[in-house]
């Protein structure tokens, strides 16, 4: 299993924006691809603005995207190539405390 991370900067007044854009086009695009398990849109405050990151895992490195879709006009600045990451063992459930 592999995850793919990308990040991108923008400012905290554009942040849903960006994140709600990035869910629906590009990670759509994604969840929707053969050989992906799940994605997500992360966001995190930063000094002068927000790092938004996807978060993709996929089955095998075969069935990574070829290119960066992650874009929109409000970044500021954003990776040009994803970082991949191989996952150590399969995922666990997480136990929520009642």
């Amino acid at each position: 299993m592999i995850a793919r991370t990308w990040r991108g900067w923008t400012s905290a007044e554009s942040a849903d924006e960006v994140a709600a854009h990035l869910r629906d086009g590009a990670l759509a695009r994604y969840a929707a691809a053969p050989g992906c398990l799940g994605t997500q849109v992360l966001c995190r405050p930063i000094a002068g603005g927000v790092e938004v990151m996807t978060l993709t895992l996929w089955e095998s490195a075969d069935a990574l995207p070829e290119v960066v879709e992650e874009r929109h006009r409000l970044l500021v600045a954003r990776q040009t190539m994803p970082a991949c990451w191989d996952v150590a063992g399969e995922p666990n459930a997480v136990a929520r405390a009642a």
